[in-house]
C-alpha cells in the first residue's frame, strides 16, 4: 500500500527539511477537537499520498455517539515517518481531512507527526454574501468559495434581490433582469443620493448586473465539490422596490382602488403577487438544491397594507387581526409552495412577527432572544446577532477604516460569541452565520477586507468545541493565515496594525461629578438606556459604536440636571457626542449650559453650536462639547438640542463631565 512505500528520495528530504519550518496541529482554523504531536516530521509533499481508511472500528466506535452531521464530516488523521493515514466514514469526512492536511502543507515545508481527531460542533457554518447593494459576479464568489472551504465552512448564503437590484436571472419574468438588475448610480451610494432610480439594461449610464443560470450552475457545483452548500435568498415581502419597478402590479393600491401605491412591500391581497413568486421560487428551486430557501421577511414597512382595499379584503376574508398576521399569512403560503417542492423555508426572524409558519427555520439576527423563543417553539435556528456577526461593521477604529454602516465588532469580539449560550435544548440550534451586508461596501477589494480575518473567527466558533477555544492563540493563528491568504491575492485587514477599542472607553474617567444623582427632564430612550440614571456620572465614557453599554440615546433633545450635593467651584462642564448618520444618529446643533443654586432657578452660562455640517461627515464620528466657566453652583444642567432634519432621529452621549 502506499503508507508502506516510503523511496529513499522522500527519506532524504525528510532530513533536508529538518531546519525547514514544521507545522502541525496547533496552526490550523479551525481548531481540531483534539489532537497530540509526537517526535519526528514528514514532507509536506506526502500529503498527496495519504491513505485513507474508511473502516477502522476504533475510529467509527469514537464517532459513534456524535449526532449524523458530525459523523459525516468527522475524521482522523495519523502523521507518523512511515506515512500519513486518514480515517474517515463519508467522503465529506475525507474532504475535511484533506483540508487539514492542505492547510498545513500551505504553512510550511514539513509536518510535525501527530494524530488528530476532529468533527464540527454545528452543522450550519456560513456567511451571507449581500450582492444586491453592489453587485460581484461569479469569479469573484468562486474565489471566495476556496477560502471558506478551507476554513471547513459548509455554507454560502447569497442575497440575490433587495431593493437596490435584482441579481439572478428568471426565465418567467425577464424584466427582473433587464430592468429591476440595473440603475443609475455605480455604487448603492450614488444610487441611494440619486433618488433610487432603476434603469434598462440599454440606457446610457446604467450600471449592475446579475448572475446567469449558467452562473449559478457553476457556483452551486464549484461549491458543492467543497462541501459548501448555497442558499439563495429572495427577499419578500418588504425590500422588493426593484420588483415593483419591474412590474408595477404588483404594488398596492390607494383607497379607491386605482392608482399604485409604490413602497418596498409587495401587495399580499394581490394573487398575482402568489402567481409571482410561485414562478420565481420554481425557477430558483431548480437551480439551487440547497434544502433550505431564504425567503428573508425582515423589516416590511407593512404602511401600505394598511390602506390598500386588496389587502384589507384579504385580511377580512382569512380572519386577520392586521398587517402582522398579513405578512405571516404571506410566509405561511410561501412556506407551504417551498415544502410541497421538498424545501424549508428560512427567514430573517421578523417571519415570527404573527405566528411562525409550520415547519420554517429562523435566522436570528436581532440579538439572539427571538432565535431562542424560535428554539422553545421547537423551530430550528441560526443564530447570527447583528451585535457579533455582522462584519459590514467597522472592524477597527473608524478613522482608520474605510466607509462602513457603523456600528463596531472587532475580530475578538466576534470570537467571543457563543451561540450556544443560554440555550439549554441545542437540537434545534443548527448553527452560526456571518452577514456582510454591502451598503458602503462598494469593490471586491473592500469586500475582502471586511470579510477577513472575521470569517475565521466564524469558522472556528461553528466548528470547534467552546472549551478549546482561546482568542490569544486564535489570534496568532489569523495573523499566519491572513499573511497567507494576502500572498494569494485577498486583500485583508492587517490585524498586525489593529488600533482597537477607543481609548476614552479603556479608563474610567474622574471628575467633580462622578456618582452624583440626574435628574432627567426628558427621559431616555427606552431601546438605549445603557446602565439607566447613573449611566452619564459612572466615570464611563462609549467605545466606538453607540451599541457600547455606555452610550445613553435620547429620541428626543437631552436634557439633564446633575446634582453636585452641594455648593462648589465649577471650571469646566463638557460631554462626548455621537453621530452615525446613516443609522439616523447625529451630533446635537447646540448644547446649553446652566447652572442653579437650589435647582429651579437656573442663569445661562454658555451655548456651544455645532460647527460641521452632515455633508462633511461619513461613517462614525466623534466630538466633544466642552467648555471652560467660572461659576459656583451645586445644581448643572445640560440640555443637547436636535436639529429637525432627516436623520436626526438619535442623540447619544456618554458621561457629562463637570470639572
Amino acid at each position: 500500500m502506499i503508507k508502506l512505500k516510503i523511496s529513499l528520495s522522500a527519506m532524504l528530504l525528510a532530513l533536508a527539511t529538518t531546519l525547514s519550518a514544521q507545522v502541525g496541529p496547533d496552526e490550523v482554523i479551525p481548531r481540531p477537537v483534539r489532537y497530540s504531536v509526537t517526535n519526528g516530521m514528514v514532507p509536506s509533499s506526502m500529503v498527496e499520498d495519504a491513505v485513507v481508511i474508511s473502516d477502522d472500528a476504533e475510529f467509527v466506535r469514537e464517532i459513534f455517539p456524535l449526532d449524523d452531521f458530525a459523523r459525516r464530516e468527522a475524521y482522523g488523521i495519523e502523521i507518523t515517518p512511515g506515512g500519513i493515514t486518514i480515517k474517515a466514514v463519508s467522503d465529506e469526512g475525507i474532504y475535511r481531512a484533506r483540508t487539514t492536511l492542505e492547510y498545513m502543507k500551505g504553512m510550511g515545508e514539513s509536518l510535525k507527526c501527530c494524530t488528530i481527531f476532529d468533527y464540527p460542533r454545528f452543522r450550519h457554518r456560513g456567511v451571507m454574501f449581500d450582492i444586491s447593494r453592489n453587485f460581484r459576479d461569479k469569479d469573484f464568489i468562486l474565489k471566495q468559495i476556496d477560502v471558506l472551504a478551507s476554513l471547513k465552512m459548509n455554507s454560502l448564503h447569497l442575497h440575490l434581490a433587495d431593493d437596490a437590484g435584482w441579481r439572478v436571472e428568471i426565465g418567467s419574468y425577464p424584466e427582473l433582469c433587464s430592468r429591476a438588475a440595473y440603475r443609475f448610480g455605480k455604487t448603492w451610494e450614488e444610487w441611494s443620493a440619486g433618488g433610487c432610480h432603476y434603469a434598462n439594461r440599454s440606457d446610457a449610464g446604467a450600471s449592475g448586473g446579475f448572475l446567469t443560470k449558467e452562473d449559478v450552475r457553476q457556483i452551486v457545483k464549484y461549491a458543492a465539490s467543497r462541501h459548501i452548500n448555497v442558499i439563495p435568498e429572495i427577499e419578500l415581502p418588504g425590500h422588493s422596490a426593484e420588483v415593483l419597478d419591474a412590474y408595477p402590479s404588483l404594488a398596492c393600491v390607494d383607497e379607491v382602488g386605482g392608482e399604485p401605491v409604490f413602497s418596498s412591500d409587495v401587495c399580499i391581497g394581490n394573487e398575482a403577487t402568489f402567481a409571482f413568486y410561485d414562478a420565481v421560487l420554481g425557477e430558483i428551486i431548480d437551480m439551487f438544491p440547497s434544502e433550505y430557501i431564504h425567503i428573508g421577511g425582515d423589516e416590511a414597512s407593512k404602511g401600505s397594507w394598511e390602506k390598500c382595499p386588496r389587502c384589507k379584503e384579504r385580511m377580512l376574508k382569512e380572519g386577520l387581526s392586521g398587517v402582522d398576521e398579513l405578512q405571516s399569512y404571506m410566509i405561511r403560503r410561501i412556506g407551504k409552495f417551498l415544502s410541497s417542492k421538498g424545501r424549508i423555508l428560512l427567514g430573517w426572524d421578523e417571519i415570527m412577527q404573527g405566528g411562525l409558519a409550520a415547519g420554517a427555520a429562523v435566522m436570528s439576527w436581532r440579538g439572539t432572544q427571538n432565535g431562542e423563543e424560535a428554539i422553545r417553539a421547537s423551530h430550528d435556528v441560526i443564530m447570527s446577532p447583528n451585535t457579533y456577526c455582522y462584519l459590514d461593521y467597522y472592524q477597527d477604529a473608524p478613522m482608520y477604516c474605510p466607509r462602513a454602516i457603523g456600528g463596531y465588532i472587532p475580530l475578538d469580539k466576534v470570537y467571543s460569541y457563543d451561540p450556544a449560550e443560554g440555550i439549554s435544548d441545542i437540537s434545534h440550534l443548527l448553527g452560526i452565520q456571518g452577514n456582510l451586508w454591502c451598503e458602503f461596501i462598494s469593490s471586491a477589494e473592500q469586500f475582502e477586507y471586511m470579510l477577513y480575518p472575521r470569517a475565521f473567527a466564524i469558522a472556528e466558533i461553528g466548528w470547534s468545541p467552546q472549551e478549546v477555544r482561546s482568542y490569544p492563540d486564535f489570534r496568532r493563528r489569523a495573523l499566519s493565515l491572513s499573511k497567507r491568504i494576502s500572498k494569494r491575492g485577498y486583500n485583508t485587514f492587517n490585524l498586525e496594525e489593529e488600533f482597537g477599542e477607543r481609548p476614552q472607553s479603556k479608563e474610567v474617567v474622574s471628575h467633580m461629578a462622578r456618582g452624583c444623582a440626574v435628574k432627567y427632564n426628558i427621559p431616555y430612550s427606552k431601546k438605549y438606556p445603557s446602565t439607566g440614571t447613573d449611566a452619564l456620572t459612572d466615570g464611563k465614557q462609549g467605545g466606538w459604536s453607540y451599541s457600547n453599554n455606555a452610550w445613553q440615546g435620547f429620541s428626543s433633545d437631552m436634557d439633564v440636571v446633575v446634582d453636585l450635593g452641594e455648593k462648589k467651584p465649577i471650571h469646566y462642564v463638557g460631554a462626548w457626542f455621537f453621530s452615525c448618520i446613516t443609522n439616523w444618529v447625529a451630533f446635537p446643533e447646540k448644547m446649553e449650559i446652566s447652572v442653579s443654586d437650589d435647582g429651579s432657578d437656573f442663569r445661562s452660562v454658555y451655548t456651544l453650536r455645532r460647527e460641521i455640517d452632515d455633508d462633511n461627515l461619513k461613517g462614525s464620528n466623534y466630538a466633544l462639547y466642552g467648555v471652560p466657566i467660572s461659576e459656583n453652583a451645586r445644581y448643572v444642567r445640560v440640555r443637547a438640542v436636535r436639529a429637525d432634519k432627516p436623520r436626526h432621529e438619535f442623540l447619544f452621549t456618554d458621561e457629562i463631565v463637570v470639572n
